[in-house]
């Protein structure tokens, strides 16, 4: 008996945990930061934003910024983007850096990124349309 009860507990408090890192506080776009600001007018500059908020997280502060195109940017506290995906939409190809679009046409990769990430040490990693996953070190070298 003793034993379900402390298990009833950790579960109740794993459920308390996991809901407290999935709650969104909604953002008006225009106080998002400067740098997200630019990068949005930048990159998408006639697609409509459906939502932005953010996350408080132990770490780090982060703004989650939702696109009518089906694109969601994930920018850090500064406004630099750490994570963009592309559900049904498309990253611009203006947004990945040259050295990974060489890599990926001399290495025959034709398909799109649909997910791209990069993190502060600035390695990357890139999801394509067809599943691939690569990543590239802060020198774009491929890392296996």
């Amino acid at each position: 008996m003793m034993k379900k009860i402390v298990i009833l507990l950790a579960l109740m408090l794993c459920g308390t945990v996991m809901w407290a890192q999935d709650e969104k506080n909604p953002v008006e776009v225009k106080k998002l930061p400067n740098l997200a600001l630019s990068n949005l007018k930048a990159y998408f500059p006639d697609v409509e934003v459906l939502e932005a908020y953010t996350t408080s997280k132990k770490v780090k502060d982060e703004y989650t910024v939702v696109l009518a195109n089906t694109v969601v940017v994930v920018f850090d506290k500064h406004g630099q983007w750490s994570r963009i995906a592309a559900n049904d939409g498309e990253i611009p190809e203006r947004m990945i850096d040259g050295r990974i679009k060489m890599n990926l046409s001399q290495t025959g990769h034709t398909s799109r990124v649909v997910k791209m990430s990069k993190d502060k040490k600035g390695n990357y990693e890139i999801c394509l349309e067809d599943g691939t996953e690569l990543r590239f070190d802060s020198q774009f070298k491929p890392v296996k």
